[in-house]
């Protein structure tokens, strides 16, 4: 026995036949007549003997073969195989390597997948059938031509669509869906909102109906958007204290029956202002949610709260709601198939066409537009349900019972334990209120029309 050296090895010639070199313990090394020089742990296991190799010299060298010699060695010592051990742990490399080969060809899946599916792509060439996206730049696609074109106005998906591309895209927009976290969100706002507040308001709104979607469809499992205004004070919006006093109540009733707007946008109007309920949720009542004298608006209408609501239906409002089938106030415009929240606010805002202003030009005369918001301070179909849920205190409505009216969350633990939805109560309160409007209303003469000819 020769204890091995780099260049004892090296001085090793080969012969006709092959032979093995021994240094002790099992460790050798193995010639070939090619020249070729193998090292071996040559060992006995269960009265058995065995040979391992340990790699080629000089490819492998001295120092790496005794490393590799002395982890079998120790092996056989605890009865165990390490040809075994080796067979295994080539296995778990290859393994390895398989699932490294895959990861970079899902990588390349992923990068030719997002080049493919972009924002500006999916909305110009539609979204295929069972698409899934994976980025949040994706995920505006399939929300904007799947849910947003379908639900929202023009106008509100212009908004849309520059919130999109000006703020979403650049920040967040490569990034994984699931990988968005409420600190990403709070810092997207917390970065718009240090320059353009109302920017970072409906960036923060866009946003969060975006992650509700993703949500219902399985593709996220938490929503970051929320409780942004917490985190952000900066982009709370002001408080709006517009409601409708006394004589605009009667002037915005009167001009509403007069305008040039659709039967269907003037009954919604004034519903809004009777049952104090949202602008949206009157827009897309439906005959199938009337049962007798209750309104029952589903919960996925029911506006930022999502809960279910009844409202009780008083002479006026059933007026107002007619006897047709389907959409209570249907529009042939848009594919919804009932009038859009936008068509509302635009019947107050743009003016109209009036029999009683005149224009001479040359020697005809035209119609004139009067002014907008009926010639008051500007105002709004939702100031119609602030309007009424204001006025219900001077008939003794409580706060309590008057919240409930309009669907508002109780705060706090009272909202967690106290789950009576007040039904008697608010059929009272809506019959107080309906009996001052009325009262409000034969103050001054609303128009030729009586109540039961609202339009």
């Amino acid at each position: 026995m020769k204890q091995f050296t780099e260049k004892f090895l090296a001085s090793i010639k080969p012969q006709q036949k092959k032979f093995v070199v021994r240094e002790g313990r099992g460790f050798a090394l193995q010639v070939l007549p090619s020249g070729s020089k193998t090292f071996l742990y040559i060992f006995e296991l269960n009265k058995q003997k065995g040979y391992l190799q340990l790699g080629n010299y000089p490819a492998t060298s001295l120092a790496d073969a005794r490393i590799a010699y002395n982890d079998a060695f120790k092996l056989v010592k605890r009865g165990i195989d390490p040809r075994e051990e080796k067979k295994a742990v080539a296995e778990e490399q290859a393994k390895a390597a398989r699932e490294a080969a895959q990861e970079v060809e899902a990588a390349a899946a992923a990068v030719s997948h997002l080049g493919k599916y972009t924002f500006d792509t999916l909305v110009a060439d539609g979204v295929p059938e069972n698409f899934v996206p994976t980025t949040v730049e994706q995920l505006a696609g399939v929300w904007f031509v799947n849910y947003s074109k379908e639900n929202h106005s023009e106008r509100w998906q212009g908004s849309a669509v520059s919130c999109i591309k000006v703020h979403i895209l650049p920040n967040i927009g490569q990034m994984e869906i699931a990988a968005v976290r409420h600190k990403h969100a709070v810092t997207l706002i917390q970065k718009i909102a240090s320059t353009v507040p109302g920017s970072a308001r409906n960036t923060m709104k866009f946003a969060r109906q975006m992650f509700k979607y993703a949500c219902r469809q399985e593709w996220a499992e938490i929503q970051p958007f929320i409780e942004i205004t917490e985190s952000v004070p900066k982009i709370a919006p002001k408080a709006d204290e517009r409601h409708l006093d006394d004589d605009e109540v009667i002037k915005a009733w009167d001009e509403i029956s007069k305008a040039s707007s659709s039967r269907e946008i003037k009954r919604a109007l004034k519903l809004i202002l009777v049952t104090a309920q949202r602008p949206g949720e009157v827009a897309q009542m439906h005959r199938d949610q009337v049962k007798g004298r209750w309104w029952t608006i589903p919960a996925e209408v029911a506006g930022k709260n999502e809960r279910e609501h009844r409202v009780y239906l008083t002479d006026t409002a059933i007026e107002l709601v007619g006897d047709g089938k389907g959409y209570i106030f249907p529009s042939e415009r848009g594919k919804r198939g009932h009038v859009s929240q936008n068509a509302l606010s635009q019947a107050i805002n743009r003016g109209y066409l009036s029999d009683e202003v005149v224009k001479v030009v040359g020697n005809r005369n035209i119609k004139a537009r009067k002014e907008p918001y009926f010639g008051m301070k500007p105002w709004s179909p939702h100031d119609l349900r602030r309007t009424a849920r204001t006025n219900m205190a001077r008939v003794g409505v409580s706060d309590e019972v008057g919240e409930e009216v309009v669907n508002h969350i109780k705060p706090g633990v009272v909202g967690v334990y106290n789950k009576y939805r007040y039904d008697n109560e608010k059929k009272e309160a809506l019959i107080k209120w309906e009996g001052l409007l009325l009262e409000i209303l034969k103050a001054k003469p609303v128009a030729e029309e009586n109540l039961a000819e609202v339009v």
